[in-house]
């Protein structure tokens, strides 16, 4: 099931986050998920199965397009269509509030996820900048 993140699942999401490797960042604290929370207003959503946490995803709506910020489902609930239902319920809300586009960086592994659901490359270039090192 779906529903609308709490502050209070923040310890839970936090869990889930750094149970899948490469995901969650040394350089990243509680504050950190604290505000990526708040700037993700109703977009930060939860995917609960027998009152357990086992998805997250963190969308942005910036105005002239969106962001997915994190998509986490648990390494042992994958392959359920928990992340499709939860990448397509912001990208409803996105749509119904008239945005255009949607953005998301994600890892390598999971582009075949996302080009199964529609995504492709934009013609725009990502690039980084690293403010804090390692």
């Amino acid at each position: 099931m779906i529903r609308k993140m709490r502050i209070e699942d923040l310890p839970f999401v936090k869990s889930l986050m750094q149970s899948i490797p490469l995901f969650w960042h040394d350089v990243w604290t509680d504050k950190t998920l604290e505000r990526a929370f708040a700037a993700s207003e109703d977009l930060a959503l939860v995917y609960e199965l027998d009152h357990q946490i086992v998805g997250c995803i963190f969308g942005y709506d910036l105005g002239f397009r969106a962001y997915i910020g994190g998509l986490a489902i648990s390494e042992e609930m994958r392959n359920r269509g928990i992340g499709k239902e939860l990448l397509q319920y912001v990208e409803d809300v996105l749509k119904k509030r008239g945005c255009e586009l949607i953005i998301a960086d994600i890892w390598k592994s999971a582009e075949p996820f996302y080009r199964k659901l529609g995504w492709e490359e934009p013609q725009a270039v990502l690039l980084r900048k690293r403010l804090i090192e390692k």
